[in-house]
């Protein structure tokens, strides 16, 4: 089989680029797959990037965050290349900032539906399941509307995957759309031997921005350190590319104890997550799964995370994690100290963790995916 994959790619952050990244080295490995053309997005640098030796998969750096131009000379791409399957990696900000690019790449799943070819739409997140102001978009008719419609324009995919099993319901209740997939996020098999610094670490990691919670994390960092003094906070990854300064604010304060690493290579996040006695997601609004969850869980680290209907599905599903009211300072503090003051809670939750990582390992989604493309095949 031959695919075509749309989504944002290293060295490029955020947008879905990491979870790219992993899904696709092993979809490539999968035996029915004889190549994957992934159309990328360009930035500065990046043609240069040397991501991958598989003679499988060949990157085409063909379209810019916020260039809508470049965003709808995706389709004449794939025409060119003839692809059997055309695979969307998508989340409602995948095409950048502005909310016409944004709606011109999801409208992409259908215009290619209208060219008979056979699309898989990989949903992330839907606008209408997130809070807009937590992540400072107004809720405007105009907003809403758009989300609707561009909805409904990613739905006419041949088959819509969504990686939090309630949006199966919620996309058949709301929107009609019946026999959507479920095929869960993706866990890496990790070196999950400890690294015990001089110090507690309570780690925060991923892309920042205005729902991840930050402000609430140092309020409760500085409520941590009236009880507990060896212990520090390590802010680790880059600003969102939607929200490019956010961190700057935070860098600058210079809080004791709070250290700020930026973007993490791949390299280094064994060491920094082998390092860290507890994950923490204080997250304010979810945009579907937390990949960083998921990470924690292939560490096998404790987590402490907002009671959020997204992280509660993890949690049933299967993964530990201390659940607090989001915005609660006092109640993130309590939950963090309650695992670094008590090492067989911990122990407890770690196990758990590694556990649930092992029912999805990268090579597992793939297989899933490979299914799905067959099955399309065969219709």
């Amino acid at each position: 089989m031959r695919i075509c994959f749309i989504s944002s790619y290293p060295p490029n952050h955020a947008r879905l680029s990491e979870y790219a990244q992993s899904l696709v080295k092993e979809i490539a490995n999968r035996p029915t797959i004889d190549k994957m053309y992934l159309l990328v997005d360009k930035s500065a640098g990046s043609e240069d990037a040397t991501l991958n030796d598989d003679p499988k998969i060949e990157v085409l750096r063909v379209w810019k965050a916020d260039n809508c131009f470049s965003i709808l000379g995706i389709v004449p791409q794939i025409l060119k290349l003839k692809p059997d399957v055309v695979h969307f990696n998508l989340s409602f900000q995948s095409y950048g900032g502005r909310r016409l690019a944004n709606f011109i790449g999801l409208s992409l799943v259908f215009l290619c539906r209208l060219m008979g070819l056979r699309v898989v739409a990989s949903v992330h997140n839907f606008g209408d399941k997130v809070d807009l102001e937590k992540v400072r978009l107004k809720p405007s008719l105009s907003n809403r509307v758009g989300i609707l419609v561009a909805t409904k324009l990613i739905l006419s995919a041949s088959t819509v995957v969504v990686l939090v099993k309630s949006y199966t319901e919620y996309l058949k209740r709301h929107y009609g759309r019946k026999g959507v997939l479920y095929i869960p996020h993706g866990t890496s098999s990790s070196d999950c031997s400890p690294i015990d610094p001089e110090e507690k670490v309570v780690l925060m990691f991923g892309h920042m921005g205005p729902s991840k919670g930050l402000p609430i994390m140092l309020k409760a960092f500085e409520e941590l350190m009236k009880e507990k003094r060896d212990v520090k906070l390590v802010v680790a990854g880059c600003s969102r590319p939607d929200f490019p300064d956010y961190l700057d604010e935070f860098v600058k304060a210079a809080t004791p104890k709070v250290d700020f690493l930026g973007f993490v290579t791949e390299e280094d996040l064994s060491t920094l997550f082998r390092m860290a006695s507890v994950v923490v997601l204080p997250y304010l609004t979810n945009t579907g799964t937390s990949g960083v969850f998921h990470l924690a869980c292939g560490y096998g680290k404790p987590v402490v995370a907002s009671n959020l209907p997204e992280i509660r599905e993890i949690v049933t599903e299967g993964a530990s994690a201390l659940l607090v009211t989001p915005g609660d300072v006092g109640a993130l503090k309590d939950a963090i100290l309650k695992i670094l003051s008590n090492e067989e809670v911990a122990a407890e939750m770690s196990e758990q963790n590694l556990i649930f990582a092992q029912g999805e390992q990268w090579s597992m989604v793939a297989k899933a995916y490979e299914e799905v493309y067959l099955e399309l095949l065969n219709r």
